[in-house]
């Protein structure tokens, strides 16, 4: 995805050089002040009507520029690339004409003869710049980007630096103009060499223009208005005494950008107001209204998406699956705009539904990755963490496609990472087998799901926030409700970045698990499984995380282990054999005393153990016989074990007491 990334960060790039346009304001500004000041102090009384005109036109101009660049320092919505290309080519225009007003000021005084060398030599260079940008401004306007554009640039790129060296060449021989002793300009007969690079230029602009793929309106406007200084200089290029060609280029300049971006801006503001609908759609998607469920007091959650433009690719979702199981979701597209947020959506909803099935979190992501596959074009994909919580018990099963790992602050503890097994993303590839994995959620414990966009968010020297910083800031306000820790990571992240704009979208979801409240009745618990030796542990782990929420002295658990191990083992063993059948272990709660009672349910063949005889244990293990001791520790252990033979199955029941 770092492809995805640069590209998003060239808006940021762009909005970095803010700066530029109140700086072409400002000296657009100053050089017409300037101007102004320079007539008024050199005065009218010796000055030729024709120098008149043409100052009278350079200041003129250059108000012009002043006020267009204005409007684009107003207009802060609307700054693009061509905004920038189209102040600084104002500007460039109006340090043109100073110079031309400037030349006209000094001319016929020869002790300024110096002077006037230097600032004709200063006008000619930033002529041909001005071609160039006018290049420039007219390729972007109009989106030309072919093979003969990128030849055609590099040739104009090439001439560029020798023919700002002609320029520079005049300060030492007149090769397209010289100043007599008396301090007036005059043209050489080489002049004309000045004004091939425009020439050429303009041609090429004409030649791109028959080529490219713009509308037929917009190829003939541009033509149009390219030629203007073609005709300006045809009419008044061996005319001296009118200097209009600077003149005539903003005028070209100005037309080509109202006309051209006029419909344009139209297209920007219906965009504009699609991308507003558009956000609006994305937030109503995602569930937004908390508290979630106030009515439950075994959970506080929290969740929120920052996207980097008007909609995003990033979500989270969080749903009730059954009346204690809770889904939890955080995913990651892999890019941003309109076409993430669709996929973003089908995503979520695909999810959703598999996940309202009561399929585990592994089986849900294949489900929904074969279903993304089957018609993605676009060959988009996304990262997911899906995770389904049990309230009961805080039991989490969760499945990772590619997504970043989970960080868990356990109950008095740091907030800390948690690595896991992780799969392919999303969309991906076709027959992915997703992995999951247990977590336990021990009342007093907070999950803490975000996407990349925290971690790897940037500052203005392109140094990322980075986890060390994510975890501190998770530990400064781990005693805070999930709200509140969003909040600060937010408001933190924020401040590391500064004046960076935001390149990717920050989404993240906290909970915080409780548990049940001290003194609610405890609902019994089963469970069902193949009664065969290999599922002892799954048997153990299911009754020890009843007997962890009661907590259960390590002694008392370790006798129900071993219990656990003689009574299942025995069922495995000997209920079916040889055929295969399910065994039920159901755990119950007794509050006063505070007890466990552990009962086992078979179909098999009738079979009291209590039946057996007790073995002596005062005989060596050599000569006593074998079996019978594992029920004679249970019956030790416990504080009662029962059998009883009712409807066809046997019930092994077994009852400890915590206190």
């Amino acid at each position: 995805m770092k492809y995805v990334k640069y590209v998003n960060k060239l808006p940021a790039k762009i909005d970095n050089m803010k700066w530029v346009i109140p700086a072409c304001f400002g000296l657009s500004v100053a050089l017409t002040a300037a101007g102004i000041i320079l007539l008024l102090s050199r005065g009218f009384s010796d000055m030729e009507a024709g120098w008149l005109f043409s100052i009278g036109a350079d200041i003129f101009c250059m108000s012009i520029c002043v006020m267009l660049c204005f409007s684009c320092v107003l207009n802060l919505k609307g700054r693009n690339e061509q905004t920038y290309v189209f102040v600084s080519l104002l500007t460039v225009n109006a340090l043109a004409m100073f110079l031309d007003e400037v030349s006209w000021i000094i001319q016929g005084i020869a002790e300024l003869r110096y002077l006037n060398i230097t600032v004709n030599v200063f006008a000619f260079v930033d002529g041909i710049v001005l071609v160039y940008l006018f290049w420039q401004y007219i390729r972007k306007a109009l989106g030309m980007n072919n093979t003969l554009m990128h030849a055609t640039d590099t040739m104009l790129n090439l001439l560029l630096v020798p023919t700002l060296l002609l320029c520079v060449v005049n300060f030492f021989y007149p090769l397209y103009f010289r100043v007599d002793e008396n301090g007036f300009y005059q043209r050489t007969d080489k002049w004309y060499i000045s004004q091939m690079y425009l020439f050429v230029a303009l041609m090429i602009v004409l030649l791109e223009l028959m080529m490219s793929k713009s509308s037929r309106r917009d190829k003939m406007v541009a033509a149009s208005f390219a030629a203007i200084p073609l005709l300006n200089q045809a009419l008044t290029g061996y005319t001296f005494g009118l200097s209009t060609q600077y003149a005539s280029m903003l005028v070209s300049v100005v037309l080509i950008y109202g006309v051209l971006f006029a419909d344009r801006e139209k297209t920007i503001a219906s965009t504009e107001l699609e991308l507003g609908v558009a956000t609006r759609i994305q937030a109503d998607i995602l569930p937004n209204k908390f508290p979630f469920m106030p009515e439950r007091s075994e959970f506080d959650l929290y969740a929120s998406m920052t996207p980097a433009k008007e909609v995003g690719g990033d979500f989270y979702d969080f749903f009730m699956i059954d009346d204690n199981r809770l889904a939890l979701v955080i995913a990651d597209v892999s890019d941003k705009g309109i076409p993430a947020a669709l996929f973003m959506m089908s995503s979520k909803i695909l999810i959703k539904n598999c996940a309202m099935s009561g399929e585990s979190p592994a089986k849900v992501l294949e489900t929904v990755n074969r279903e993304i596959c089957e018609s993605n074009h676009e060959e988009m994909f996304v990262t997911v963490w899906l995770g389904i919580l049990n309230l009961t018990d805080g039991n989490l099963t969760a499945a990772n496609a590619g997504h970043e790992y989970p960080i868990i602050q356990k109950p008095g503890g740091e907030f800390e990472i948690v690595k896991n097994k992780h799969s392919f993303v999303v969309g991906g590839m076709e027959g992915v087998k997703y992995r999951e994995y247990d977590m336990q959620l021990d009342p007093g414990s907070k999950l803490f799901l975000y996407t990349d966009g925290v971690p790897e968010a940037e500052n203005i020297e392109e140094q990322q926030y980075g986890y060390e910083r994510f975890l501190a800031t998770l530990n400064r306000r781990k005693e805070g409700t999930p709200a509140q820790i969003l909040a600060a990571v937010k408001r933190d992240v924020r401040t590391f970045c500064g004046e960076q704009p935001q390149f990717d979208d920050l989404t993240m979801l906290c909970i915080h698990f409780l548990g049940k409240p001290k003194g609610e009745k405890y609902e019994m618990k089963e469970l069902t499984l193949e009664a065969a030796v290999g599922n002892i542990e799954k048997v153990t782990e299911f009754v020890n995380r009843e007997l962890n929420r009661l907590d259960c002295p390590m002694k008392a658990q370790t006798q129900i282990a071993i219990a656990i191990d003689e009574l299942f083992g025995n069922i495995a063993k000997y209920a079916y054999h040889p055929d295969i059948g399910n065994a039920t272990v159901r755990f119950e709660v007794e509050e006063e005393p505070l007890s466990v009672i552990i009962t086992f349910i078979d179909n098999g063949i009738p079979f009291n153990p209590l039946e057996q005889a007790e073995p002596d244990t005062h005989q060596s293990a050599e000569d006593r016989p074998a079996g019978g001791l594992g029920i004679f520790l249970v019956k030790k252990t416990m504080t009662m074990v029962e059998y009883e033979y009712k409807n066809g199955q046997n019930i092994l029941r077994i009852k400890k007491s915590l206190k």
